[in-house]
């Protein structure tokens, strides 16, 4: 018999495409080397269950965390400029290219730094989701770090080139029960179709 789900357990480590587990439906994060991601998704969790670190690439597999709230978020290595030996970038975009064909993502948060709006990984990211039809939200961290004068300019960037973007801040929680309602709302929508 099942336990009651427990919001932030770590459920999974893949670091192999054999390793990946059958959980659906996934919100997957991810983004670029030190945009935030372990930081956002401790705060989504409500826990500190990932571990956050300010040197780029310490996230080295795919890890599975139960939400409680029926669907279980998973944390990605960042792309980008991590300081890692290309075996081991090749061994990094062979999970990822087996995790998101596989099934089981009902949503993808793509993570930008709204400092870097026109940061080739980030389109690099959002034409390869958009090509497997996956469906994502654009996800701008760190937005406490703009200035207000600062924040309009970026946001009309980041919507030219992404579409429409959530702007949050992990630090402060700014926009984080908005990015959760649209979550909840985008798992919900995908479940009621299938």
């Amino acid at each position: 018999m099942k336990g009651k789900p427990i919001r932030g357990r770590l459920l999974a480590a893949a670091h192999h495409p054999a390793d990946l587990p059958k959980l659906r439906p996934v919100v997957a994060l991810v983004g670029r080397s030190n945009v935030g991601k372990s930081s956002l998704l401790n705060r989504l969790l409500g826990v500190a269950a990932a571990r956050t670190s300010k040197k780029p690439g310490r996230t080295r597999g795919i890890y599975f965390y139960e939400t409680g709230e029926g669907h279980y978020l998973a944390d990605l290595p960042g792309i980008g400029f991590a300081q890692v030996p290309s075996e081991e970038r090749q061994g990094w975009m062979a999970l990822t290219d087996a995790f998101f064909t596989r099934g089981g993502v009902g949503l993808v948060l793509r993570l930008v730094d709204p400092r870097a709006p026109d940061a080739e990984a980030d389109s690099t990211a959002r034409d390869y989701l958009a090509d497997l039809g996956i469906a994502s939200i654009t996800v701008a961290t760190k937005w406490d770090r703009l200035k207000a004068s600062q924040r309009r300019a970026a946001r009309l960037l980041l919507e030219a080139r992404h579409g429409e973007v959530v702007p949050v801040s992990a630090k402060s929680g700014e926009g984080i029960e908005i990015l959760r309602r649209l979550i909840r709302r985008r798992i919900a929508k995908d479940g009621s179709d299938g």
